[in-house]
């Protein structure tokens, strides 16, 4: 869940109890109220920005996960009736001369001869 938006759902508890104590000192304030004050104005009146940061989707939380496959050279190992053999696989190795170069494979580059 952390390289989604949905962990900020774990913050939901946070904010009903800071609705309920902006509720305890303005009993007339309803929830659509309080989450127009804190998500879609300035709420500079009350000097609590700490605790207002706290608030689900109040913040934004970037996250970058990366995978690199790597492919392994592999024995397989094929049956026949009672006898097994090995038949190895031969991967080719790589050289630096079958790497693609990034430059060419770019719009821009520079003129050839």
């Amino acid at each position: 869940m952390q390289n989604t938006t949905l962990d900020q759902l774990l913050k939901l508890p946070t904010l009903v109890i800071h609705y309920q104590e902006h509720h305890q000192l303005n009993r007339e304030l309803s929830v659509s109220d309080f989450l127009c004050m804190h998500y879609m104005t300035e709420d500079d009146k009350d000097d609590d920005n700490d605790r207002d940061m706290q608030l689900p989707y109040k913040t934004v939380d970037v996250h970058a996960l990366q995978h690199i496959y790597v492919p392994l050279a592999r024995i397989v190992a094929v049956k026949q009736q009672q006898e097994s053999y090995v038949i190895p696989v031969k991967y080719p190795v790589l050289k630096d001369c079958y790497l693609p170069e990034p430059a060419l494979s770019s719009l821009f580059r520079p003129p050839q001869a």
